[in-house]
């Protein structure tokens, strides 16, 4: 199995609660995850659909322990199956929450799509933080702060950060922890337990999920804008031989052509996809790893995933 550790340990449990982080597309939910644990625990690309499940992991220090949740981000109007099945991920995060990031990306105009959050966060119970993310490049034209301004008084906290330079990180924790309730949760406390589990990754994946997601990540970076969305990876074996991690895995796409441009001229675009993912996996367990990745044409594979 490839083993990570992504959990900042100490051990006193002061405070414990859950944290979702709500926003739209490409607001940086993932890579705000990231910087918060001072690890990669979430796949990021520059494209919409990156994340597109529901994913847990946990953040600890002498305060307490946080679940938190990166959701897919909300889109607006959407036909497509795994749209559809993206849309109705977030919500389902919401009723358990302790506290609400609500994440919003300045450096773009305000639209339908951050509409829906804000109508989603309103209904909450929760305690919410309005969380400014970019303001490394929020300026001039880009910086559309004032259209956001009025949404303060909504809010329990508010605050500026850049995800991607790491700025704000601890203030943004800081308020978190103020927020969190003090009060015992027994099923709260089980859900930690299970995440901690030396077995498993810190992370709510087994190890194939994991590896798919790292795999998956690669394919969006490298693949043409229109490819990723036909794109899904299936991690069929993980074989532990000591040395050596053995990992043989499959793309799926919808339809043969985007299998071609997957493979890319004379098998150029796999090898790239897989030798960045091999590497990334070495680093991540500290072991060498064999990676094996094949192209499938399957386009009945997102129906399956709806099924889930």
């Amino acid at each position: 199995m490839v083993k990570l550790t992504v959990i900042k340990t100490m051990e006193t449990k002061s405070k414990i609660g859950r944290v979702v982080i709500l926003g739209r597309p490409n607001t940086g939910k993932s890579t705000l995850l990231n910087a918060i644990m001072s690890q990669k625990v979430a796949i990021t690309s520059p494209l919409p659909q990156t994340t597109r499940k529901n994913s847990r992991v946990i953040f600890s220090d002498s305060r307490g322990k946080i679940i938190f949740s990166d959701t897919p981000g909300i889109m607006g109007k959407v036909d497509d199956l795994m749209g559809k099945r993206i849309n109705k991920e977030a919500p389902k995060e919401l009723d358990q929450a302790d506290v609400i990031l609500c994440l919003i990306d300045i450096s773009r105009p305000k639209n339908d799509e951050e509409n829906k959050v804000i109508g989603l966060v309103r209904k909450a119970k929760a305690k919410k933080i309005l969380v400014y993310n970019k303001m490394d490049i929020a300026s001039g034209t880009k910086d559309h702060l004032p259209e956001y301004n009025y949404l303060e008084e909504e809010f329990d906290r508010v605050i500026t950060v850049s995800a991607i330079k790491e700025k704000n990180i601890k203030g943004l924790i800081n308020y978190i922890f103020e927020l969190l309730p003090k009060k015992k949760n027994k099923e709260l406390e089980h859900d930690i337990d299970l995440l901690e589990d030396n077995k498993k990754p810190k992370i709510s994946m087994n190890s194939k999920e994991y590896v798919s997601e790292i795999i998956r990540e690669k394919a969006y970076l490298f693949l043409r804008e229109e490819v990723p969305y036909s794109v899904n990876i299936e991690v069929e074996s993980i074989i532990d031989k000591r040395k050596l991690i053995l990992v043989k895995a499959k793309i799926l796409t919808i339809a043969d052509r985007y299998k071609k441009m997957i493979i890319g001229r004379s098998g150029k675009k796999i090898k790239e996809i897989g030798y960045n993912a091999r590497k990334e996996l070495e680093l991540m367990s500290g072991r060498k790893v064999f990676l094996e990745l094949m192209v499938e044409t399957d386009k009945h594979w997102p129906e399956r995933e709806m099924e889930k």
